[in-house]
Parts: C-alpha cells; structure tokens; sequence
C-alpha cells in the first residue's frame, strides 16, 4: 500500500491584520476578519472598463479622423493651387504665342484667302486682209484670264452658226 503523507496546509496572509497562518478555514484565527477582501472584481467594474476602452478608441478615432480629414484638405487645396498656377501658365504662354505670330496694330494684313492662279484659254485672232498671194487664216492665240472653277469647263454651241 501508499504511504500517505501529510500535507502541510497553505500559508496565508490576512487582509486585515497582514499575519501569516496556516489555517485552513475562511477566517483568520488572529484577528477572526476573513480571508477573502471585499475586493473582487465585480461584473460591473468590467462593463465600465470596457466602455471606457471603447470611449477611448471613439475619441482617438474622432481625432484622428479630424487630422486625416485636415491633411486631406490640405492636399487638396494644393493641387489646386498648383493646377490653376499651371493652368494661368499655359495662357500666358498661349497669349505670347498668339502676339508673335500675329502683326502688329496698323500694319497691314495680308489676305487670308490665297488668290486664283489665272488658266490659259484660246482666242482667235482677229481676221487680216488678205495679200495678193496668201489666204488668210486665223490662228489662235493663248491669253490668260481669270475663272472662278479650278478646272475650264469647255462650252458647245450646237446648232446654226
């Protein structure tokens, strides 16, 4: 068989009165006050921790949100400070570029529609009296006159004449 040993029984210190005992009853045999402290951890002192973790995480939140959105403002209004500054640039540039190219006030323009170059058409030449020996015939001449169409349209008279 086992040998069974005695075991010693805890060492305890009391709430009250700080003594150590070994007792093995719920109150301390110095003092009579007992080993338990009224000071456990009730649900409700967990309920309240917890509400102010959340509350804390709420405020940080909140604050950081504000920062953020702040930052976000910011970024914000320097792009478009800095887009209307390349915007404003783009027109000077543009206007500067326009004045070159353009004359200056009271010289004269030069006409925006470039001009007709004048086709080559025939004429017959007027008649000559004729010499003693020769017959006369009209040999036509090439003149220049100006026509509204690109290309001469040939004209066909049909009939007497």
């Amino acid at each position: 068989m086992e040998a069974t040993t005695a075991v010693a029984p805890p060492q305890r210190v009391c709430p009250n009165c700080a003594r150590l005992s070994w007792a093995t009853g719920p109150t301390c045999p110095y003092c009579t006050a007992r080993f338990r402290s009224g000071r456990a951890i009730a649900p409700w002192m967990l309920a309240v921790a917890v509400g102010v973790v959340l509350l804390g995480m709420v405020v940080l939140f909140v604050i950081a949100g504000q920062i953020a959105q702040h930052r976000v403002d910011d970024r914000i209004e320097q792009i478009n400070q800095d887009f209307d500054t390349s915007l404003n640039k783009f027109r000077t540039d543009v206007q500067k570029e326009l004045d070159a190219r353009l004359p200056a006030a009271g010289a004269a323009v030069p006409p925006a529609v470039p001009t007709a170059t004048p086709f080559a058409t025939e004429t017959p030449a007027p008649a000559t009296t004729p010499d003693a020996g020769a017959t006369a015939t009209a040999e036509p001449t090439v003149t220049a006159t100006k026509t509204a169409s690109p290309t001469a349209t040939p004209s066909v008279t049909i009939g007497p004449g």
